[in-house]
């Protein structure tokens, strides 16, 4: 199996090579996934959101942190990209995985770096 930290980096590829297949299969069929803007995604809402409902076009996202507890994992960065109505953007993030005993990940919490308040 590979480290947490290579399961981390895998899933930032197949998002940037703009793979939704390769990506939402990277998820456990009961997975969760939280991230700001969508109601909590299960299974094939995963899928769904990969596949059409995401925003973002095309980009990248740079790591600047990973760290590692046991099966969970957070990392932070930024993406930089485009937008499906061809705006650029630049934003910090942050996320937060637990991966099941397959490496798969059991859920994902999103959070954006953007004035809010």
């Amino acid at each position: 199996m590979n480290s947490v930290t290579e399961l981390v980096k895998r899933y930032y590829s197949t998002v940037d090579a703009g793979d939704p297949g390769a990506t939402s299969a990277l998820f456990a069929a009961d997975g969760h996934y939280d991230r700001p803007g969508y109601p909590t995604m299960v299974g094939g809402q995963i899928t769904d959101f990969y596949h059409g409902e995401r925003v973002i076009e095309s980009g990248a996202h740079s790591l600047t942190e990973i760290l590692v507890d046991g099966d969970r994992a957070s990392s932070r960065g930024v993406f930089t990209g485009r937008l499906k109505d061809g705006t650029d953007t630049s934003v910090g993030f942050a996320d937060f995985f637990l991966f099941d005993t397959e490496g798969l990940i059991a859920e994902r919490t999103t959070y954006f770096y953007q004035a809010a308040v």
